[in-house]
């Protein structure tokens, strides 16, 4: 198994940003748009057209890697041994076919089954959080060490869709508390950005059930290495085969928010 080294990492940034140029030029109409299972859940030939994308260039860039993307069925309930990326080619979809430019391209590098490595980019304001295991996390080139403050002193966000409402009695209960201790409450439409913007201090925590492994594959190390923490709401850690409850934060707001779901789960119960 071949070292992953600077050379090879900013080789897989740049064909994250090229994703992410894709979705500029993009002019998405009804015949681009595709429903999949469940209620506002979409797909777009851009998202399969960049997975498709990056599928290409990571192979050019780390031939013995498997490829594990969000479209197409190309996602494994095993991870393999060695490299893996775990990619989600446009991460808030809705967001996407509305315009709302609160997008992004998600890739997470695995090895061994641990996250290595990962790139969340934000192409329409040009942003890319990336980070790799042991060398630290960055946000445009700066270093992130976000303040480890708790709920009180920051913003909670958040996220909820419709092809996913099993538990939103219980999130809601978890968000009014949420809205109760925190400086306020924000939903972005995509998890993968809205993690990375804890990471980056822009909020203090966020939630959302069954968040899928594509959502959170890249930004699991830039959490980690931006020293903040992110589990199940249980405290275990986020499963990258199937979907988990996530909970990520600084570590003061973290530990808030699993006391306050462990509430909500006890008042729905009632």
């Amino acid at each position: 198994m071949q070292e992953i080294n600077e050379a090879i990492l900013e080789r897989l940034e740049s064909a994250v940003c090229a994703a992410g140029s894709n979705m500029l030029r993009a002019h998405v109409e009804k015949e681009n748009v595709a429903k999949k299972e469940g209620r506002s859940n979409f797909v777009t030939s851009y998202d399969t057209q960049n997975q498709h994308d990056l599928m290409c260039a990571f192979a050019e860039i780390l031939p013995e890697a498997v490829f594990m993307g969000e479209e197409e069925d190309q996602f494994r309930e095993e991870l393999p041994e060695g490299y893996a990326f775990i990619v989600d080619p446009i991460d808030g979809t809705t967001n996407f076919l509305f315009d709302l430019h609160l997008s992004c391209v998600s890739a997470g590098l695995l090895k061994d089954g641990v996250p290595e490595a990962g790139f969340v980019y934000n192409p329409y304001t040009d942003e890319m959080y990336k980070a790799w295991r042991g060398h630290g996390a960055y946000h445009n080139g700066v270093r992130l060490a976000p303040e480890n403050l708790p709920l009180e002193d920051g913003l909670a966000f958040y996220g909820c869709v419709a092809y996913n409402n099993a538990h939103i009695d219980t999130l809601f209960h978890l968000v009014r508390s949420l809205f109760d201790t925190s400086l306020g409450i924000r939903t972005l439409g995509s998890g993968a950005w809205a993690l990375c913007e804890v990471a980056g201090g822009c909020g203090v925590t966020y939630v959302e059930y069954q968040l899928k492994p594509w959502d959170y594959a890249a930004a699991i190390v830039i959490l980690q290495e931006a020293g903040c923490v992110v589990t199940q709401f249980d405290g275990t850690p986020l499963s990258l085969t199937r979907p988990s409850d996530v909970a990520a934060g600084t570590a003061r707001a973290h530990a808030q928010v699993l006391e306050l779901m462990e509430k909500a789960r006890e008042a729905c119960e009632r």
